[in-house]
């Protein structure tokens, strides 16, 4: 509000509420901006949180998702502005834009481009004509294609093109193979849940040798705002989300041209990031995959370092000037999914404060249901219910 005072804010609504939809509404709150948290369920760390209201959806994808948008935007009685959290909720609303922007301020790139990004196998043609520094892959879309999988030198990864199979449980989220015929039979395995699928040559280095660049841009791909990011630690190892994470200004000016001519080349408007890694064999950095129309898992790491990009992002979408960075502090902030994640020694030794992602003083309670309920609570009472369920209706009988 200091920011903007010629300009009445709107409501923000944040489409889903786990830790990704909490540090968006942490952010926003720093701007006294009113937030709307929407998810299937109350069982949720950003519904509990004292900065937004929660209100129910039946489903976070599809035409049940924009029905309930359209409810909350009639009961707002206003044009509130749009955040988005997920790669399910972002495919929907760019499908039925039409009947969303009329009723929500949102920025999203072109719909072909929202489809070209969320697709790897697409994503990885387009950086390829474009000139983008990426691991060697090759598409897979049938088993006339496994051999193209010979071209590429061990150990190699492989993802299903559409990642909304592994969120809706239907396809792992990567498989990890040390030799050509062990991806040749994974491929072929993934390829019965799967339409289509990447394989990649392993970009060699350990996970701090991730980064990734989060950004948020004008209607006129301009970029707005822009953090860099190390990760330190990955769950699970190697191939999985932010456990921990760090500013990382020593390779600031390298990802921020990297994402200057990628957000231009592809006309971005809105949230979005990179994710890079340095090939330790050739010392280049090379995107792995981006993350379009949404926000991203570690998010807040920006916020804490002084890049508030949610609130650019709404000042923005407002038509008003975004209020000025601060001076990242970030030699001295990390940020972790979970307390289950220790720190490195030499991150403690130099003193760095670190915000677990879910506790505030000032915000408790959902980090009270994540830690009492979902990791203590729920576990409980999932191993009684396996200790004192019946095995069989013969082993009940006898």
């Amino acid at each position: 509000m200091r920011y903007q005072r010629s300009v009445t804010p709107v409501p923000a609504v944040v489409v889903g509420g786990n830790l990704n939809g909490l540090g968006v509404v942490r952010s926003l709150s720093r701007g006294r901006i009113p937030v709307v948290v929407l998810d299937t369920t109350r069982q949720c760390p950003a519904a509990w949180s004292r900065y937004g209201v929660f209100r129910r959806a039946s489903h976070l994808e599809g035409e049940m998702l924009i029905d309930a948008l359209v409810r909350v935007a009639s009961d707002l009685a206003c044009r509130p502005v749009l955040i988005l959290t997920s790669e399910e909720s972002v495919l929907t609303v760019s499908a039925f834009r039409q009947r969303i922007e009329p009723l929500y301020r949102i920025d999203l790139p072109p719909a072909a481009m929202v489809a070209a990004l969320a697709d790897k196998t697409l994503f990885h043609t387009l950086a390829e004509e474009r000139g983008f520094a990426v691991p060697r892959s090759r598409t897979v879309k049938a088993a006339s294609d496994l051999d193209s999988i010979g071209e590429l030198t061990p150990p190699l990864i492989l993802k299903p093109a559409d990642k909304t199979l592994v969120l809706a449980g239907l396809a792992e989220r990567v498989v990890v193979a040390a030799t050509g015929s062990q991806a040749r039979a994974a491929a072929a395995q993934m390829l019965t849940c799967a339409p289509a699928l990447i394989v990649q040559e392993w970009v060699a280095g350990p996970d701090t040798e991730i980064f990734f660049s989060l950004f948020t841009c004008d209607r006129e791909a301009r970029l707005i705002g822009f953090f860099p990011g190390r990760k330190l630690v990955c769950s699970p190892p190697a191939v999985g989300s932010t456990a921990l994470c760090v500013a990382a200004p020593e390779v600031a000016e390298e990802l921020q041209r990297d994402t200057l001519r990628f957000v231009r080349s592809v006309g971005y408007r809105g949230l979005g990031s990179l994710e890079f890694k340095r090939d330790g064999n050739t010392g280049r950095l090379l995107i792995i995959e981006p993350t379009v129309g949404r926000t991203d898992w570690q998010e807040e790491i920006a916020t804490l370092c002084g890049v508030n990009l949610p609130l650019q992002t709404y000042w923005t979408a407002m038509g008003a000037a975004p209020p000025p960075l601060g001076s990242p502090d970030s030699a001295s902030i990390a940020w972790r999914s979970s307390r289950e994640f220790l720190m490195p020694h030499d991150l403690i030794a130099s003193g760095a404060r670190v915000f677990d992602g879910h506790f505030r003083w000032r915000d408790p309670l959902p980090a009270a249901y994540y830690y009492g309920y979902e990791r203590l609570a729920l576990r409980l009472w999932r191993r009684a219910a396996r200790l004192v369920r019946p095995t069989s209706l013969f082993a009940r009988a006898h």
